[in-house]
C-alpha cells in the first residue's frame, strides 16, 4: 500500500537526462512491470557494438539508478537484465561483472544467474562466495550439495561447515566452540620454485574479543588437501602445533588494541587445498572474525623474491659500494625525513644500491614494494630472518654496514657481517641514553651500545660532546664528527624572506614536553609581550596555558612552513639544557638557515660556531638575544654559502672517505665547514 502511494507522488516518476549512457535502458528499468527481456535484447545488440563501453555504461547506469531512485528495485533491474545479457554473450565476462555488485545488491535473480553460469564454466569453488548472499536456506542448501559433489568425496567435512572462503563477509562471525569451515584454494605460488625459499603462506585479518581475554581465546585449526582432494598429513609443519584432539593449529593473537592476527605457516608438499576451521578455545566473552580477513602468500617469500631481484640489479650497476641501512626509522619517505634516510637519498643519487632496514609498528602494515630503483626495503621484524642471507651476499662491491640505533640484534650479527667482509661503521645520531631517561626509546641497553662501539669498524657522531662520551667507551679507532645537514628538497624553489609587520618568532619540530622547554617559552613570550611566537609540530601537551602571544600551529608540510616561516624575523629552538640537549645536531637548524633566518637557542655547544646562531642559557638571556636578532637580517648570500659546504653529499663523501681510512688515532672532525 505504501509503494502505491510513494508511486502516485510527482516527484518519484523520474526521467533520466537525455545526455546519461544508456538512456534507454534505464528508463525501461523504471517501467512497471519492467521487461527483462526487453532490456536483454537492448543490451545484447550494444554489446556487439562495442563491449568495453557497454559494460562501462552499464555500470554507471547502475550507479546513477543507486543515487537517484528511491526505489532499490529499479538498479537491481538493470543490474540483472545486465548480468545476463553479458553471460550469453560472454560467460566468463558476465560472471566478473555479476560478482562485482552481488555484495551491494543480493537480488536473488542475479544469485541463480550466476550460480547457473558457475556451473556451465565449471568454476564450481566460486559458488559459494555467491551463495552466501541468498537469502533462500533451502536454494542455498541445495546448491552447496552440489559443490561438495563436483569438488569433493570429502567424508569428514559435514556440509553444514562448508561456508565461503571469502574476506567479503558482510558482517562479523561470531565463533563458537563448534568450528566454522573455510575451504581456500592455492593459486599457483610464483615463488614454490625459486632456489632456496620455502613456500609459506599468512592467514591474516582482525578479531573482535574482550581486552581481558586470553591470547588463546580463538585459534585456526588446519586441514590440507592435494589436488585430488585427498588429505595430506605432513609430519611437520613450520608455523604451526599438532594436537590429537585439534590437529595442526595456531591461536589467533590478537595485535594490541587493532585486533589484527598473522598466522604464517609453512604450505605442505603438494597442497592445493585447506580447510580452515575457525573456533573459541579458552574464551568466557564473545568473539567475532571480521570482515576482510584473508589468506595470501607470506611477505617473507615476497622478501625472497625482490631481495633476489634487487642483488640481480646490484650486480649490473656500476656503483663500487653497497650499503646496508640499518636505519630504526619508517621506510623511506618525504615526511619523516630523519638522518638515516636523508643519507639514503643521497646514496640513490649516486648509483649507490641500499638495502633499508626499517621500523613498523605491526605485522599487518603495508610495507613498499621493490621497484627496481636500487633501493630494497626491509621492516624489522623480518630483517631478523634475513641478516644471515644479507651477511653472506657474493659481490664484488665493498659492502658497508652502516648502524644507526644500537638494537638489541647488532651485537649478535656483528661478527657474522666483519667474517664476511663488511666494513661496520655506527652512527650514532643521538644520545639513545638520555632519550631513555626521558621516557623515550624503553629498549636501550647501554651494554649494548657499548659492545658495538667496541666492535664496529668505524664511529661517527653528529656532535663533540656526543663523539666524546662515545670515544670514553674504548672503540677499535678514534670517533669521527659527522654533522647533520640540509635536506635538497625542504626549501621551496621560489621561496623568499619577505617578513611581516608584526615581529614574528618561529619554531618547528617535535613539542613533546621531555625535551622542549614550555615552561621557559612562556616566561620568554610573557618577557616579551611584542613578539608574536608561533610554534609549528606535533605532540604538544594538552594542558598547556599559553599567553595570547604564543600561537600553537599544529602539524604542518614543508610547503606550508616555508609560506609561514617566510614572515618570521628569528627561529628558536628552546630545548630544555642538559646532556640530551647537548650532544644533539639538530636538522631544524640547517632549515632555519635554508629560510635564511638567524637562531637562537639554549645551550647546545655542536652549534655555538653555527653563522648567526645564539646559544644562551636563561631565559633573560634568551629575550636579549631576540632582541638583537630582530633588528637586522643576516648578511645576503651569508647563510647559503655555508650551507653549501654542509650538504648531505658532503657527509656521504665523509663516510665513504671514512670506510676506506686506516685506523688512526684522535677524535677528529669530518663534518662542517666554515
Amino acid at each position: 500500500m505504501l509503494r502505491k502511494v510513494l508511486e502516485s507522488l510527482p516527484f518519484v516518476h523520474h526521467q533520466p537526462p537525455l545526455t546519461i549512457p544508456l538512456r534507454k535502458a534505464i528508463v525501461m528499468s523504471l517501467q512497471r512491470p519492467v521487461d527483462l527481456k526487453q532490456i536483454e535484447f537492448y543490451l545484447e545488440k550494444q554489446l556487439k557494438k562495442d563491449v568495453e563501453k557497454t559494460i562501462d555504461e552499464l555500470k554507471y547506469g547502475i550507479q546513477y539508478l543507486r543515487k537517484k531512485r528511491f526505489f532499490k528495485r529499479d538498479s537491481s533491474n538493470l543490474y540483472v537484465a545486465g548480468v545476463r545479457a553479458i553471460c550469453q554473450y560472454d560467460a566468463n565476462l558476465g560472471i566478473d561483472f555479476g560478482m562485482e555488485f552481488i555484495a551491494e545488491m543480493p537480488d536473488m535473480r542475479a544469485i541463480r544467474t550466476l550460480v547457473t553460469y558457475l556451473n556451465r564454466t565449471k568454476r564450481f569453488e566460486e559458488i559459494p562466495s555467491i551463495l552466501q548472499h541468498s537469502k533462500d536456506s533451502s536454494y542455498s542448501r541445495e546448491k552447496r550439495n552440489q559443490v561438495v559433489q563436483n569438488t569433493s568425496t570429502l567424508s569428514d567435512i559435514d556440509d553444514e561447515n562448508i561456508f565461503p572462503w571469502t574476506f567479503e563477509l558482510e558482517k562479523p562471525l561470531k565463533l563458537s566452540k563448534k568450528p566454522s569451515y573455510f575451504r581456500h584454494k592455492f593459486d599457483d605460488m610464483s615463488f614454490s620454485s625459486v632456489e632456496g625459499i620455502t613456500p609459506e603462506v599468512e592467514l591474516a585479518g582482525k578479531i573482535k574479543i574482550g581486552k581481558t581475554a586470553k591470547p588463546t581465546a580463538a585459534l585456526a585449526r588446519f586441514e590440507f588437501y592435494d589436488a585430488n582432494f585427498r588429505q595430506i598429513h605432513p609430519a611437520r609443519i613450520t608455523g604451526l602445533t599438532h594436537s590429537k584432539n585439534v590437529g595442526w593449529y595456531s591461536y589467533l593473537r590478537q595485535e594490541n588494541a587493532t585486533g589484527d592476527f598473522l598466522i604464517t605457516f609453512e604450505l605442505p608438499e603438494s597442497c592445493a587445498y585447506a580447510n580452515i576451521g575457525l573456533q573459541t578455545w579458552h574464551a568466557k566473552t564473545s568473539v567475532k572474525i571480521l570482515p576482510g580477513f584473508e589468506v595470501r602468500a607470506s611477505s617473507i617469500n615476497q622478501f625472497h623474491l625482490d631481495f633476489n631481484r634487487f642483488m640481480h640489479d646490484v650486480e649490473h650497476c656500476d656503483s663500487k659500494e653497497i650499503v646496508f641501512m640499518f636505519s630504526g626509522t619508517t621506510y623511506v619517505q618525504d615526511v619523516r625525513a630523519n638522518r638515516p634516510i636523508r643519507l639514503t637519498r643521497e646514496l640513490m643519487k649516486r648509483g649507490i644500491p641500499v638495502i633499508f632496514n626499517y621500523h613498523r609498528w605491526r605485522r599487518t602494515d603495508e610495507h613498499p614494494e621493490y621497484a627496481g630503483d636500487l633501493l630494497f626495503q626491509i621492516p624489522i621484524d623480518v630483517t631478523k630472518q634475513f641478516m644471515a642471507k644479507i651477511a653472506k651476499i657474493k659481490t664484488s662491491k665493498k659492502k658497508i654496514f652502516v648502524v644507526s640505533y644500537p638494537h638489541p640484534i647488532i651485537p649478535k650479527i656483528l661478527n657474522r657481517f666483519k667474517v664476511n667482509g663488511w666494513m661496520n661503521l655506527y652512527d650514532a645520531r643521538d644520545d639513545w641514553e638520555e632519550f631513555q631517561k626521558v621516557g623515550q626509546a624503553k629498549w636501550y641497553n647501554s651494554g649494548i651500545e657499548k659492545y658495538i662501539v667496541r666492535n664496529c669498524d668505524h664511529v661517527t657522531a653528529v656532535s663533540w660532546p656526543l663523539g666524546k662520551k662515545l670515544d670514553a667507551y674504548d672503540p677499535l679507532s678514534p670517533v669521527q664528527i659527522v654533522p647533520n645537514a640540509l635536506s635538497p628538497n625542504f626549501l621551496s624553489q621560489r621561496y623568499k624572506w619577505k617578513g611581516s609587520s608584526k615581529v614574528k618568532i618561529g619554531y618547528f619540530g617535535h613539542l613533546t614536553s621531555s625535551w622542549f622547554d614550555w615552561d621557559s617559552l612562556i616566561e620568554i613570550a610573557n618577557m616579551r609581550p611584542d613578539y608574536h611566537f608561533e610554534i609549528i609540530g606535533h605532540s604538544a601537551p594538552e594542558d598547556l596555558e599559553l599567553p595570547s602571544n604564543i600561537d600553537l600551529m599544529g602539524p604542518k608540510t614543508h610547503p606550508e612552513i616555508n609560506i609561514i616561516a617566510a614572515e618570521w624575523k628569528v627561529a628558536i629552538i628552546p630545548f630544555k639544557p642538559g646532556l640530551l640537549a647537548d650532544a644533539v645536531d639538530p636538522i631544524k637548524i640547517y632549515e632555519y638557515m635554508a629560510l635564511d633566518l638567524p637562531t637562537v637557542s639554549f645551550r647546545m655547544p655542536q652549534i655555538d660556531s653555527y653563522p648567526y646562531t645564539i646559544t644562551v642559557e636563561t631565559n633573560e638571556e634568551f629575550g636579549f638575544a631576540l632582541d638583537e636578532f630582530v633588528r637586522y637580517r643576516p648578511k645576503k648570500g651569508a647563510l647559503k654559502r655555508w650551507l653549501a659546504n654542509n650538504t648531505w653529499g658532503d657527509r656521504i663523501d665523509d663516510m665513504l672517505r671514512l670506510s676506506n681510512q686506516q685506523r688512526n688515532d684522535g677524535l677528529a672532525l669530518l663534518g662542517v665547514k666554515e
